[in-house]
């Protein structure tokens, strides 16, 4: 029995169309496939869903209806490895080559799944977090030196109540702004259902944080090799501006993907 008759059952017995079950099978191997092939992680039972506008129960179906259909096929290819096992002892006993066509074709098949597993198998991250940390070292370093040029500095954030609690307002900058850039990419390269004009809206305002704080990288250390201690005016405005411009584009964005999600739901 395979994949769609599998499900079919299923769906027979939750009153669907065998068509329609047939369908949900092939749709969910496609997100599957997919996934693999561009190396993303597989999208849940709940992103399925809502990319294919279902229950999480009938994805739930359909995946096991390919899990069973992956373990028959496991299950002959094994049982066709253990047919030819003969054929290679006795070749090999009787002094044949290597190249004879049962061995060889037996031989090929068991490196090619060798690879095929290799190749499945997703790159470890692991170099991300040196990547991270060295680059939080320099990005935090310059945005706060660019922060204390344009103004940026010693606070009380509660002043008569904890008179000595003393906040450096430039560390603001490279929170804010790094860690919306972190968050509008997670909303583009996301394999989750969120609406295009989400994806869209994150992937420009992804792009325009990287830029901006690249660009303010440049500032600072061209300052900074200068011997500048108070930024231009113009530097100063654009600096001040960048907490409040962040924390519209995280409401804007947090919206947008909010509303896709109430209505797939």
């Amino acid at each position: 029995m395979n994949a769609h008759n599998q499900f079919m059952t299923n769906g027979h017995q939750l009153g669907e169309p065998a068509a329609a079950a047939a369908s949900l099978v092939d749709q969910v191997r496609a997100l599957v496939d997919e996934a693999l092939t561009t190396g993303r992680r597989i999208p849940g039972r709940p992103a399925m869903a809502r990319a294919l506008n279902t229950s999480e129960h009938r994805v739930r179906l359909a995946l096991q209806a390919l899990r069973e259909e992956s373990r028959r096929r496991a299950a002959n290819k094994q049982k066709s490895s253990t047919d030819l096992a003969p054929v290679s002892e006795q070749a090999h006993q009787s002094g044949e080559s290597r190249d004879s066509p049962e061995v060889a074709t037996h031989d090929r098949t068991s490196a090619g799944g060798g690879r095929d597993a290799s190749r499945n198998r997703a790159p470890r991250p692991w170099p991300l977090v040196l990547i991270g940390l060295a680059a939080a070292v320099s990005v935090w370093s310059g945005w706060v030196g660019l922060g204390q040029m344009a103004g940026f500095g010693i606070v009380k954030p509660l002043p008569g109540l904890i008179d000595g609690l003393e906040v450096n307002s430039a560390i603001v900058l490279p929170i804010s702004v790094e860690a919306y850039a972190a968050y509008a990419l997670r909303c583009w390269l996301t394999t989750d259902a969120i609406s295009r004009t989400a994806r869209r809206f994150a992937m420009a305002s992804a792009i325009a944080s990287l830029v901006i704080g690249a660009l303010a990288q440049v500032a600072y250390h061209l300052m900074a090799a200068a011997g500048v201690t108070v930024a231009p005016w113009p530097v100063i405005v654009g600096v001040a501006s960048v907490p409040v411009m962040v924390l519209g584009l995280a409401a804007a964005l947090a919206n947008l993907v909010a509303v896709k999600h109430h209505i797939c739901h």
